[in-house]
């Protein structure tokens, strides 16, 4: 029975993984040219597997999740307000916490010092980005280079393992590069800015505590429209207007 057991999550973690791969797949040739994904794709705290939400809730209840990005290899990276990194596999299983100081405890990707880039790299960048500086670069999980730049936007240069231009990244839910995210399942909610949940009106804490007394906030947005999405540790996002009247929810 338990070997039963096994064998159905082991498949189900493979269908997660194969259905990311296809979907990247799939985004990557409708990409516009001079563009490239990235090897995380932004997932909405909302849509975090429930296990993750958990486990956040239980094992740091005086922290929100302020960013949660998915890998190419199906396992969830989230990031803590204490700028703690989290990894979890597919399924939602904590795997350990992300040490990017750590060289053996990186998860599939690995800090790059811009000096030790391949030269064809720093080639391209003083070629087509000469005003700016290199601010971070690492060697994705799916084997290509990413490297960020300290402009306004920090914008993001995909290589190949050769060194050879890939694209400009962008995340796969925001293809367009507009900075709004095209989640895909209709609510209509554009991507805001994190903000710690003490910032939100006083009337949406109050529905808050009273309407979800055994909830806790794990993650609170302030919209561009000036209204606020708020995310519960059961994954129920609730939305105010920007006085913080009880607007709607989406589960």
């Amino acid at each position: 029975m338990k070997s039963i057991k096994n064998i159905t999550i082991l498949f189900t973690i493979l269908i997660v993984i194969t259905s990311c791969s296809k979907n990247s797949q799939d985004a990557m040739n409708d990409l516009p040219a001079g563009t490239a994904l990235k090897a995380d794709a932004k997932v909405k705290v909302g849509d975090l597997p429930q296990p993750i939400l958990d486990y956040v809730t239980t094992n740091y209840p005086e922290l929100t999740i302020t960013k949660s990005e998915q890998e190419d290899n199906g396992h969830f990276e989230v990031k803590l307000s204490n700028h703690t990194e989290l990894i979890f596999d597919a399924a939602g299983t904590f795997i350990g916490i992300d040490d990017d100081n750590s060289e053996h405890d990186d998860y599939g990707d690995s800090n790059i010092a811009p000096a030790d880039l391949l030269p064809a790299i720093l080639a391209y960048i003083e070629t087509n980005y000469a005003e700016f500086s290199i601010e971070e670069a690492s060697m994705e999980n799916n084997g290509h280079i990413e490297v960020t730049l300290n402009d306004v936007d920090k914008t993001v240069l995909i290589f190949n393992a050769n060194g050879e231009f890939m694209g400009v990244g962008v995340d796969e839910n925001d293809q367009d590069g507009d900075g709004e995210y095209e989640w895909g399942h209709g609510d209509h909610h554009d991507d805001g800015d994190n903000i710690d949940p003490a910032q939100l009106p006083d009337m949406a804490l109050a529905y808050l505590s009273d309407t979800y007394p055994d909830l806790d906030i794990l993650h609170a947005e302030l919209e561009s429209e000036g209204t606020y999405e708020v995310t519960m540790s059961n994954g129920l996002e609730v939305y105010f207007d920007a006085e913080g009247n009880f607007v709607s929810t989406d589960d």
